[in-house]
């Protein structure tokens, strides 16, 4: 048994497939839900798509290695191995493979018979059965593996959802939910849904339709709370301070989720906006927003985009529109060809003098976060500050595969912003320690070495700002420390789990978050209960201070975007 799940990706006249599992007596004869042709046409058109878009010249060669790696990797079970010809001989040892294998480059036509080889080698041999699906989409992700670590493919059943993330909008109850510790639990109803009015942060849906909720999985409940406009569902709710269920029948809705979800004023002249990622509505959210808190007095804004990802590059530009000037450079895209430069530019003539402008990012702001606090930056509108950003500066182009076979994101070019920064950070072939690197606070995210071996530019103003990847701050805002306690507290969830048995038993919030956060007070009560919820008595009727004894809870797919 060989401790390697794929082999380097490099293909030569011939293969070598060799798998723990592999049962050369047991040939599948059951016919595949894609025909193999269909899966051969898909790999092979997934590599041309590659081949003639990618933002970089590819060996094909290369491509159909990954390929055949993918497929490797994508069996259950077994250690399974692909060896190409060039791999062979350092694989066994110094044997002489010249009179088995040749390594002489391949054509396209030994490409395609290579890829079909491979195939049917795995789809006949392997001791289990393996739906065809599966080997065409581990082709797929194994030609990915070999561009960059944000080309990626979405499976058919996966691009509804994909368009609902970036419409900003689903038909469902409406609420914002978390599955821990096997309850289904409401965060809050989204505002104006049908849930709103009848379910409660804090509510435990108990059953759906009659049936027990205990131990269903986030994937489970998307299924079972979503449904079409007008569709009736009956959730069965175990409230604090009720002694049986609550039994509401919702009847489903388009539910708008906006993505500028808090817009408020931090005091009489600061405006507060938080972006929480870049869909087809954001500008108009934003739009709205601006106007309303200008209408309240706003003199100053900071728009916190921390842990936003990005989403659609027409937003960005939309968002950074109502900060720039007409005719202003937001950002400008290259690709393979240096006469594909693309520039986005202000469309909106600026009707007042800017506002004093803050922008928060941390190290998960990334892509179109990152173009809106580039152009901010490069053209002085404001200030930067936080974390450097995570460095996403790849544009991928969505290419629909034929016969309904999914999405394809490829990447086809780079974004620069104003002043011709790279927002890309460097990256191997080893996704897990380029995100890590993307999150931590080593170099080259450390606050002490956040511009050490940077490049350099400078703006109309005279401010040094820094290239390098990502966007560097003006102002360094250091992550909070939290004593060991503290942070035991935090990771366990105890704060939510007390804070929903809380609210979900009281009545006298304030009528609006303006008004919360103006006049409320935590009142001493509520201190005393967290107390006591932080420290059991056990069963001797002593006290202990509970806080070792809180496990931390991992929370399993939890969105709270994609609500029920």
């Amino acid at each position: 048994m060989f401790g390697l799940k794929v082999g380097r990706r490099r293909a030569g006249r011939a293969l070598a497939l060799l798998t723990a599992g592999l049962g050369l007596l047991a040939t599948s004869t059951s016919s595949p839900a894609r025909s193999t042709q269909d899966n051969l046409r898909l790999m092979v058109e997934v590599r041309d798509r590659i081949h003639r878009y990618y933002v970089e010249p590819i060996d094909s060669t290369r491509l159909v290695s990954g390929a055949i790696d993918g497929m490797v990797a994508a069996l259950p079970g077994g250690e399974n191995l692909f060896v190409s010809s060039a791999d062979w001989a350092s694989f066994s040892g110094g044997y002489d493979s010249t009179s088995v294998f040749s390594s002489a480059p391949l054509d396209n036509r030994g490409q395609l018979q290579l890829l079909s080889e491979a195939y049917r080698v795995v789809y006949r041999n392997f001791v289990e059965r393996i739906p065809s699906d599966s080997l065409s989409h581990g082709a797929i992700w194994g030609m990915l593996a070999t561009l960059d670590p944000h080309s990626s493919f979405v499976r058919p059943r996966d691009v509804g959802r994909m368009i609902e993330r970036f419409r900003g909008d689903f038909e469902g109850i409406g609420i914002y939910f978390e599955v821990k510790r096997g309850l289904l639990m409401v965060i809050s109803p989204i505002l104006g849904s049908p849930s709103d009015g009848k379910l409660r942060a804090g509510d435990v849906i108990a059953a759906i339709d009659g049936v027990s909720t205990r131990g269903i999985t986030t994937e489970e409940v998307m299924k079972k709370l979503r449904g079409p406009k007008g569709s009736e569902v009956v959730v069965s709710v175990d409230r604090q301070g009720e002694e049986e269920w609550l039994d509401y029948p919702i009847r489903r809705d388009r539910i708008e989720v906006s993505s500028v979800p808090y817009v408020y004023m931090l005091d009489p002249e600061t405006g507060y906006v938080r972006i929480t990622r870049f869909n087809e509505k954001t500008g108009t959210d934003l739009a709205a927003g601006m106007a309303r808190l200008r209408g309240a007095g706003m003199r100053r804004l900071l728009l916190d985009l921390r842990q936003n990802g990005g989403g659609l590059l027409s937003q960005a530009v939309e968002v950074a529109d109502q900060f720039v000037d007409a005719g202003d450079l937001i950002v400008y895209t290259e690709g393979r060809d240096p006469g594909q430069r693309r520039e986005f530019r202000g469309a909106t003539r600026r009707a007042r003098e800017p506002l004093p402008l803050v922008v928060l990012l941390d190290h998960g702001s990334a892509s179109a976060s990152e173009i809106v606090a580039g152009a901010v930056q490069d053209l002085d509108l404001g200030l930067i500050a936080g974390e450097t950003s995570f460095g996403k500066g790849l544009v991928q182009e969505q290419f629909r595969l034929a016969n309904g076979a999914g999405l394809l994101l490829l990447t086809v070019a780079r974004y620069y912003t104003p002043l011709g920064r790279l927002i890309q950070r460097p990256f191997t072939d080893d996704v897990r320690a380029y995100v890590q690197e993307g999150y931590d606070d080593v170099d080259p995210n450390a606050v002490d070495s956040l511009r050490s071996g940077k490049a350099n530019y400078t703006t109309n103003a005279g401010r040094v700002v820094y290239g390098g990847g990502g966007i560097t701050p003006d102002r360094v805002l250091a992550p909070a420390q939290y004593s060991e306690e503290l942070r035991e507290i935090l990771g366990s969830g105890a704060l939510f789990d007390f804070a929903s048995s809380w609210v979900g038993g009281r009545d006298d919030w304030p009528a609006s978050f303006g008004e919360f956060l103006s006049d409320y007070d935590v009142p001493g009560a509520a201190l005393v209960a967290l107390r006591a919820f932080l420290r059991p008595v056990d069963e001797e009727g002593s006290t202990d201070s509970g806080l070792t004894s809180i496990e931390p809870v991992a929370v399993a797919n939890v969105d709270a975007v994609e609500g029920g």
